[in-house]
């Protein structure tokens, strides 16, 4: 029983020595990836920060002209009746109620002098002037 068990021991020690190499391998191995995977993914990050700062003239100017349109929107409201422009706006009229019927109403269609004001230009507007100036704000250089 003794020579048995001189026996079973170091081929047991020498089972969990090599599989505690394998997974110390195994270990070195996923570590050398992981580190290959961040240098990739560093040099991924630079370039695209290098092609962020080297953004062309052109996208500059989109914005730029996006920007005036939108504020030459904002602009015309108030000088337009006095430029002479006319629109027509919808008007609701109230139907006249008589216990529980009711007569008339409906809607009509007026002509008037300026522009009918929209709020989702303001508000357009108003975000693209915010996020204009918030991100030239964010430019680090």
């Amino acid at each position: 029983m003794l020579t048995a068990l001189q026996h079973i021991i170091p081929i047991a020690l020498g089972f969990f020595a090599k599989l505690m190499a394998i997974k110390s391998q195994q270990a070195h191995d996923q570590n050398k990836l992981m580190l290959q995977a961040l240098a990739a993914k560093s040099g991924e990050l630079q370039k695209a920060r290098e092609q962020s700062n080297n953004e062309s003239p052109m996208a500059a100017w989109n914005r730029r002209i996006l920007m005036f349109v939108i504020l030459a929107l904002v602009a015309i409201y108030p000088i337009a009746g006095l430029l002479g422009v006319q629109t027509v706006v919808p008007v609701d009229i109230e139907p006249f109620k008589f216990l529980w019927f009711e007569f008339g109403g409906g809607t009509e269609i007026k002509v008037v002098d300026g522009l009918y004001k929209f709020d989702e230009i303001f508000t357009w507007a108003t975000m693209i002037v915010e996020f204009y100036f918030g991100g030239q704000l964010a430019k680090g250089r």
